[in-house]
Formats: structure tokens, C-alpha cells, sequence
């Protein structure tokens, strides 16, 4: 089979499969083929309860000022589950008060059973299918002492924080193959294979590495990092890919924006310059920069170009081997 095909092949589990260009496999899921009840929606936010109030997080209900940009969470959940035609749980988020309710319940029983922590905490925002939440609670990691979570300028001179130095401890590579855009790579979902592929063929064992990569899709164009939404100057200013690119509409992405921080553009791949600094972000950790690592040989990943393979392209991504050992290893 060519390695780039629209056309759709059913294999004996009836999950809907689709090849890639560059020979990524994507899986393209169903109502009928994926369990109704392990679909869902999510987002992923920094809660402190020592943080004080800043003018600059966009407010939604008073209890919320610990909550990192909860506002935009809140509507991120709302807006994907309306996408996807999910009335039961678009129904269920009817007021922020109560979301953040739960969210600070869970945070409770977490230090009930775990003991408190001085820092900060990341929280997962499970939206299921049906309606049902689930939140997750853990400590957040960050090997910088105090995030930056509201920066006034992208400028690398604007300021002396030590997220925003030149010298960055992070690093960011590329991608070893293009990933086809999709519902899964506009919104955060249950399917996460791609950037699981992503991180585990650039070398990151963890979320706590110092360590990012970069997507891109077939027309040569950058869509998101694996867990962060990028930032590239060119001409003068700092562009994030614009939504037609097929990332995320990440959180503190819509807030850059919102803030003028940066426009929406198009970064192509070959664009990219070795060493150039790069700033990062996500709704755990905030801005922080890092710099860009070029290599022939960045990235090793699987081939689904032939049926050949040991990594047979008539079996599910789910059964391979490798899908086993990113999994154990995140």
C-alpha cells in the first residue's frame, strides 16, 4: 500500500485506520469501533493554592484566582465537547464555580491521602463522553524555582527571568515524520498516539525532561509541540502556528494572543535554524524558552511504509510492540 492514502482500511478489529503522510499510521475512531466510554476530552492546568491574584488571569468566579487561566479551561472543555456533539457533556458544565469546585475537592482528598505539598499542583480535567468527570491530582515538577506565568513581552530582554534566558536548559527537536491533522490534534483527547510517538522517537523518557519535539503535517508546516504550544520569531514579531496548521488551541496559547504577545502564521520546517530560541508553553508549567537542536539523525521512529515489516501495517497501533513501551514508559 502507497504510504500516503485517504483511503480508510478496516482491520480485524474493526478499528477505522488511516496511512499518513511519510508512512504515520493514524487511527481515525468511531462511535461504533471506539468504546463510548473511554471517549473523552480533557485539558491539563497548574493550581497553587498560594498564588495570589493577578490581574493579567482572566477572571471567571472569584474562587478561581489559584487556578491558572481556569476561565479558558473551563471554555476549552465546553467548546470541544460542543464540537464533537457530546449534549450530555456540554450539559454538565453549566457554571465555572462548580467545575473549580470539584477541582479544589480533588486537591483535598489528594493531600487527605498523600499529605500537602509546598508547591503547586497539576490537575487533570477528565470530560467523558456521557457527561462524567474525573480529575487527577500530582505534584507539579518544574526545574525552574518560580514559573513564568504571565510574561508582558516575549522579547528575550524584556526581562530577567530565569525561564526566558538565552541560554535555556530545554532543548527542542523535530519530529522524524509528519502527522496527519485531525479532530485528535485540534483538541485534547483519548487519542494520543501521535505525540506518544512523537516523544518516544525523540529520546524523551518523561514528562520532566528538559526536552521537547515538535509536529508537523504533510504540507511541511509546524503544528504543536508534543505537550506544548510553540512561539518562532520571524519578521520582527513571535507567530504560533495558526489553527489551519492542525495543532492545539491550547490555553496559553488563546491567552499569548489575547495579550498580543504573538500573531498566528505559518512556520515551515525548513525554516528552522539550528540553535534558534524557541519559546514554549502549557497550562502547567507557563512560558519558558528553549533552543532548537538540529540532526540528520534527531529521531528514530517505526515505518509503517510496508506490510513487510515486523510492525505489520495490517495490524491495529494499539497491538504493536513499541505503542507497549511508550506506554509503560509514560
Amino acid at each position: 500500500m502507497a504510504a500516503l492514502s485517504s483511503r480508510r482500511n478496516f482491520s480485524t478489529d474493526s478499528q477505522a485506520t488511516m496511512f499518513g503522510a511519510g508512512g504515520r499510521r493514524n487511527q481515525i475512531f468511531l462511535l461504533d469501533s471506539q468504546a463510548a466510554e473511554d471517549q473523552h476530552i480533557f485539558t491539563s492546568l497548574r493550581y497553587d493554592a498560594n498564588a495570589k491574584y493577578n490581574k493579567l488571569n482572566p477572571g471567571c468566579c472569584k474562587e478561581a484566582k489559584n487556578t491558572y487561566l481556569f476561565k479558558y479551561h473551563f471554555d476549552r472543555l465546553k467548546d470541544a465537547a460542543k464540537r464533537r456533539g457530546w449534549y450530555d457533556a456540554e450539559k454538565c458544565l453549566k457554571r465555572p464555580l462548580d467545575l473549580h469546585n470539584r477541582l479544589v475537592n480533588a486537591v483535598n482528598i489528594y493531600e487527605q491521602k498523600n499529605g500537602p505539598t509546598k508547591g503547586a499542583y497539576k490537575v487533570r480535567i477528565k470530560l467523558k463522553y456521557h457527561g462524567n468527570i474525573e480529575i487527577n491530582v500530582s505534584p507539579e515538577m518544574s526545574p525552574y524555582k518560580k514559573p513564568l506565568l504571565y510574561p508582558t513581552t516575549l522579547e528575550l530582554f524584556g526581562h530577567n527571568h530565569e525561564a526566558s534566558q538565552r541560554s535555556s536548559i530545554y532543548k527542542i527537536v523535530l519530529d522524524a515524520l509528519p502527522t496527519t491533522k485531525s479532530l485528535h490534534t485540534k483538541a485534547k483527547t483519548e487519542w494520543r498516539s501521535m505525540y506518544d510517538y512523537a516523544r518516544f522517537s525523540a529520546g524523551i523518557q518523561s514528562f520532566q525532561d528538559a526536552k521537547e519535539v515538535l509536529l508537523f503535517n504533510a504540507d511541511g508546516e509546524v503544528m504543536d509541540g508534543s505537550i506544548t504550544t510553540p512561539y518562532f520569531y520571524r519578521n520582527g514579531g513571535w507567530v504560533t502556528p495558526r489553527d489551519a496548521c492542525g495543532g492545539q488551541t491550547g490555553v496559553t496559547r488563546r491567552w499569548a494572543i489575547d495579550q498580543s504577545l504573538c500573531t498566528l502564521g505559518v512556520i515551515t520546517v525548513d525554516s528552522l535554524r539550528h540553535d534558534e530560541v524557541i519559546w514554549l508553553s502549557n497550562a502547567v508549567k507557563g512560558f519558558f524558552t528553549a533552543r532548537f537542536v538540529a540532526s540528520p539523525d534527531r529521531c528514530k521512529a517505526p515505518s509503517f511504509r510496508s506490510n513487510s515489516t515486523s510492525l505489520s501495517s495490517a495490524s491495529t497501533a494499539v497491538d504493536t510492540p513499541i505503542v507497549d513501551k511508550v506506554k509503560s514508559m509514560l
